[in-house]
């Protein structure tokens, strides 16, 4: 144990802190992140027009066509943007750790970004297609945002920009200095694209978008989440990084669920944020509102007030107080079950889906993982068998904390006796 804790602080863990702050994955998952709102009310949105219950609900929709069309704009100027939100978003926050201005981060990397979109021309006039703005231009978007930005960092380092008196107002001046790099990365991509006819977004819908998808969607990805997201936690290191790397996969494979959804399909896709956020970790990472509740009723005077104290937060997916608190992280006490119980979750939950018992997760974006579990399984899921599966994993979590729980009890218990701790 301590070759392997020794091995964990000294060679693994200054890699994983290294990689959660990179620079470019940071600005990718808080450039997602902050698209948040517009993905939660577009997912809202479509959801209203397609409850499944009660009946004459269903019926009201199904005869108002024009009605549901309406509820849908929303969902189509959201989820049918979300390249165009996401690449700004990513542009702004790496231009800003670059000491750059931010919003000309944003504009540039939009501008990349469309330039390597084809548009049709006819009498009414030019219209570029909605394919590409939504989730399939996805990793289009990220890349032209990382482009964009690097070659403004480039220019400024090497003074390859257009300067103005300083009589110029600020805000213009700056407007002009970027210039030169936004035409020498939209020039890149016009030609990649227009001139050698190279089509990016084509290229990653037809092969690595289905790969991802593929990959996200077999039991080894939320396996490997889960078990990499534990161990982290238990060492004191926030998996960030982890969401940093799945959260664009997550995203393209929701607007995939919403998409058909919407066209009344199938839904392909259980590699989506809620399987992760919602069904497995009820409480926070490590499913810890059953191990919550079992503090609330301790015999220990600490235990129960901090799971009193923690119950609240665990309810809403927060979880930092016991981490830390109790403490999770570096207690070799509670460490099995803070890896065993999500792990036999998650192969509960992948059975759930992929068996047909529990629906598929049509409104995964609806579903923010701050929204107690057992109802974002329900806006997740549209179905009460979601949750029925979040109680189910609840149950598991508890009965696999538990043993382990009244051991580390009794010695909390010894030791407030005995006065060694207050």
């Amino acid at each position: 144990m301590n070759k392997f804790t020794d091995l964990l602080n000294n060679k693994m863990m200054p890699v994983m802190m290294k990689v959660s702050s990179q620079r470019h994955l940071s600005a990718i998952r808080d450039g997602l992140i902050a698209t948040i709102p517009i993905t939660v009310i577009g997912s809202l949105f479509l959801l209203i027009p397609f409850i499944p219950w009660p009946q004459s609900y269903v019926d009201f929709m199904g005869n108002n066509p024009e009605l549901v069309g309406n509820l849908l704009i929303p969902f189509s100027m959201s989820m049918g943007l979300l390249t165009l939100y996401a690449t700004y978003g990513i542009g702004a926050r790496l231009a800003e750790s670059y000491k750059l201005d931010g919003v000309s981060g944003g504009f540039a990397s939009i501008f990349t970004f469309l330039v390597t979109l084809a548009t049709t021309s006819n009498e009414n006039g030019t219209f570029i297609s909605m394919q590409y703005l939504g989730g399939e231009g996805m990793f289009t978007g990220i890349l032209a945002s990382i482009l964009a930005v690097e070659i403004m960092r480039l220019c400024r380092k090497y003074n390859v920009t257009i300067k103005l008196p300083d009589q110029v107002p600020g805000n213009v001046s700056a407007s002009f200095e970027v210039i030169i790099p936004v035409f020498i990365s939209m020039t890149i991509t016009w030609f990649i694209t227009h001139i050698l006819g190279f089509n990016m977004n084509e290229l990653i819908a037809t092969i690595i978008t289905p790969m991802l998808s593929v990959s996200s969607n077999s039991i080894a990805a939320p396996l490997t989440y889960v078990l990499l997201t534990c161990i982290m936690w238990l060492f004191g290191i926030h998996p960030q990084v982890l969401a940093a790397i799945m959260l664009p996969i997550w995203l393209v494979n929701s607007q995939a669920n919403m998409d058909a959804v919407a066209a009344g399909q199938a839904i392909p896709n259980i590699g989506v944020q809620p399987f992760i956020f919602t069904f497995l970790w009820i409480g926070g990472g490590g499913g810890t509102l059953g191990l919550c509740l079992l503090m609330v009723f301790s015999k220990s005077k600490f235990l129960k007030k901090l799971g009193r104290l923690s119950f609240i937060p665990g309810l809403f997916n927060i979880n930092e107080p016991l981490l830390f608190g109790l403490p999770i992280v570096l207690n070799p006490a509670l460490a099995i079950p803070f890896v065993v119980a999500p792990v036999i979750c998650t192969f509960v939950t992948y059975f759930a889906f992929t068996s047909g018992i529990v629906p598929g997760m049509g409104y995964p974006l609806a579903a923010v993982w701050t929204v107690p579990s057992v109802f974002a399984a329900v806006i997740a899921t549209a179905s009460y068998k979601g949750a029925i599966l979040v109680i189910v994993n609840f149950a598991i979590y508890l009965g696999i904390y538990y043993p382990f729980f009244k051991s580390y009890e009794k010695k909390m218990v010894e030791q407030e006796t005995t006065g060694e701790i207050a």
